[in-house]
């Protein structure tokens, strides 16, 4: 049944209840709490939606026939003991227990084997009590059956901390604080009762929990950071005298704490906090290694679970990453801000000095750019090799750890750093090397090729592009090789992700030919497909060209909105088919509008494709906004702004601005650029103000609808 699906051991217990109700048994009877934790822990581990709620049903059933056969348990001892002082008063009979032997009497008349009782009444009284004995023993191993574990509300926050919701963390930690308060909560059997169990959490509830807020569920910094805090008292409390030794940590309770932290990508404090960690998971297995040499374990032995292994060390390179990349950030805005400061200067003075610009780089220098962080992230690495050389079976230095210092090198990466792609590219080599040595655990994987090819792409260097497809053109033709020849491969496929980061490069260059070359290679190769980013990617492309007034790949002034245009068009026809999962983000239509609206080009086909992507978003699950109705209207003002276009620019304004109103759309800019355009027709033309006001908009006040979709306060129109 362990590798059963949920549902199946599900049935199989519904399936027993069932049977017990046929057989004329109270509802329930015939299963005990096993039979609901195989339920519970099966759907516990399969991680499947709704999962979490499944258990919290099953073990609240567990909890009420719990109850309800304690109660019948403690009303049956009640009758029985009173029956018996009957008996004694009346027949001078022997003192019989109450609490164990019930008198025949009452089985007669209250109890469940009362048919059974009167029909011995051939049956001495002490074979009676006898059997009455046992079937007060029956009960009340009935009952102790029927206790829920702490193992199975173990299976409930397990099956809470696998859950995505946002809430998940909340109801694990409400299940664990069931188990801290000790005593079931509604325990029928009054204190000092020999039925009367206690509840407790162990270590393995602890660690569930800790799972649970160290996998940084939700977005606000603040909120992951709380949820570290609190992990990591919660291990301190564990570890402290206080607590018992079934809930000491071990690894997996300080790795929870440590990933719990690393959460935090926005904490200057990650790496002291996860190296603390790290250092005491050190100090604890040394003091363990040095009393076990000296043959005084004590009350410490759960110290001998305690050894930080590939999972610690590789959490703290990420934390140092974490620091780095932070840091990073802060001097790349400080090295702009220090250029803009010198090229002002060198602007107000033709001549600037040489050594104010070396006076401004020393500046600029100066400013951590995260450099120390990524060798203390490296220095991990090397401690990892040295471990595992030294024989440590638990700690590995694999590919993971090597990405982990790849991916942190392309996130430093920038125009300002060109020497990082050469860094991330010698890491590499070296990771190929080491796996054509015979070691296996450092073959590089795509990630790692795709974190070089990332490094170069973020430089923005004239060359960054071409090495890019370099490394992407290595990675086909060596795969290709090694699989026709049948031999290990050290360098893998690439994957859609490797193609994306080609064609972003190739985007900061502004070619969009290549962009979109590489857009119908991906297409059309068996083993990678494109994903809405590659789709989103060739349209920017064509946008930047547009704009750029580049004009390098097109004959025609607005082909690259144009070719912007049938890119979306394909895109939504995938989706419309269902291909791959493919499907446009908003922000497309609204950028083709705003391209074409901004775009010096002022030709037929602008309007055309301004009307057109205009349309597509109104019928798109995303709806129109104020927006798209201004970047039309500008567009149709640009296009049709010669005086041959005045009857084309009178309907089109005119049907614009009607379906604006009824949409409930109408702006402030919307209405101001109506306002312009009449002004300037009535400069030109000998009508009255009154009739060219009124030839497009009315005066004020206007109706109240026809802005009522408007959800920003500052395009609201102001009557």
């Amino acid at each position: 049944m362990e590798h059963c699906q949920p549902e199946t051991v599900e049935q199989w217990l519904v399936s027993i209840l069932s049977s017990s109700n046929h057989d004329g048994v109270n509802d329930d009877d015939g299963v005990d709490s096993i039979a609901y934790l195989r339920v519970l822990e099966a759907y516990a581990k399969s991680k499947i939606a709704g999962a979490p709620q499944k258990t919290e049903y099953w073990i609240g059933r567990l909890e009420r026939m719990y109850n309800q056969a304690a109660k019948l348990y403690l009303q049956q001892c009640t009758s029985t003991s009173n029956s018996d002082r009957e008996s004694h008063s009346s027949e001078n009979a022997s003192t019989i227990d109450a609490t164990i032997m019930p008198s025949a009497d009452y089985e007669v008349q209250t109890s469940p084997f009362a048919k059974f009782i009167a029909s011995k009444s051939t049956v001495s009284n002490q074979d009676i009590i006898q059997e009455s004995q046992n079937t007060h023993d029956n009960h009340a191993s009935f009952v102790i059956s029927l206790q829920p574990t702490t193992e199975c509300y173990n299976a409930v926050i397990e099956a809470w901390s696998n859950d995505d919701d946002k809430v998940s963390v909340v109801r694990s930690r409400r299940w664990l604080s069931k188990l801290e308060e000790g005593i079931h909560e509604h325990c029928p059997f009054p204190p000092n009762h020999p039925l009367r169990y206690t509840l407790e959490p162990n270590a393995r509830s602890y660690d569930l929990y800790l799972h649970s807020c160290s996998r940084g569920i939700g977005k606000q910094n603040k909120v992951l950071r709380q949820r570290a805090e609190e992990a990591e008292e919660l291990l301190k409390f564990r570890t402290s005298d206080k607590a018992p030794v079934s809930i000491r940590p071990t690894t997996d309770s300080y790795n929870y704490v440590i990933r719990a932290w690393t959460r935090c990508r926005r904490e200057m404090c990650v790496a002291e906090k996860v190296m603390a960690l790290v250092r005491e998971m050190e100090s604890i297995q040394r003091d363990y290694i040095k009393r076990k040499h000296q043959s005084a374990y004590g009350d410490d032995s759960w110290q001998q679970h305690i050894s930080p292994n590939t999972k610690t060390y590789t959490m703290a390179m990420d934390s140092w990453i974490i620091v780095a990349g932070l840091k990073a950030s802060h001097w790349y805005s400080q090295q702009l801000e220090l250029n803009n400061t010198y090229n002002q200067l060198s602007r107000n003075k033709r001549n600037a000095a040489v050594e104010d610009r070396q006076r401004y780089l020393g500046r600029m220098n100066k400013f951590d750019d995260g450099s120390v962080e990524m060798e203390n992230a490296a220095s991990v690495l090397q401690y990892i090799q040295t471990l595992e050389n030294a024989g440590r079976a638990d700690i590995n230095a694999t590919v993971i750890g090597y990405n982990t210092i790849l991916s942190g090198w392309a996130r430093l990466a920038n125009d300002m750093r060109p020497e990082i792609p050469l860094k991330s590219e010698a890491i590499l080599r070296d990771m190929m090397e080491s796996y054509e040595e015979g070691n296996k655990n450092c073959n590089p994987d795509v990630m790692s090729f795709n974190a070089v090819i990332k490094a170069w792409s973020s430089t923005k260097r004239s060359n960054s592009a071409s090495r890019c497809e370099w490394w992407l053109r290595k990675m086909i033709k060596e795969s290709n090789t090694k699989m026709e020849e049948q031999e290990s491969v050290a360098v893998p496929q690439p994957n859609t992700h490797t193609y994306n980061l080609v064609m972003e490069s190739f985007l900061q260059l502004g070619d969009p030919g290549r962009v979109q070359d590489l857009m119908l290679e991906m297409d059309a190769s068996d083993f990678v497909s494109p994903n809405s980013e590659s789709y989103s990617k060739v349209i920017r492309a064509w946008l930047h060209d547009e704009m750029n007034n580049q004009q390098k790949h097109v004959t025609l002034p607005g082909l690259s909105c144009e070719n912007a245009w049938a890119w979306l068009k394909e895109l939504l026809q995938k989706e419309k088919e269902g291909i791959h999962n493919l499907g446009p983000a908003p922000d497309l239509y609204a950028s083709i509008l705003k391209t074409a609206a901004r775009t010096k080009s002022s030709g037929d086909n602008i309007l055309t494709v301004g009307q057109a992507v205009f349309w597509a978003m109104r019928k798109s699950r995303f709806g129109i906004n104020a927006l798209a109705y201004e970047w039309l209207l500008e567009i149709g003002l640009k296009v049709l702004c010669t005086p041959q276009n005045h009857n084309r620019r009178e309907a089109f304004v005119k049907s614009l601005l009607e379906q604006c109103c009824k949409d409930g759309l109408l702006s402030t800019k919307f209405a101001s650029m109506i306002r312009s355009l009449e002004k300037e027709e009535r400069s030109a033309t000998e009508e009255g103000e009154e009739e060219i006001v009124n030839k497009y908009l009315q005066n004020p006040p206007f109706p109240a609808t026809w802005n009522r979709n408007i959800t920003d306060n500052n395009k609201v129109l102001k009557h």
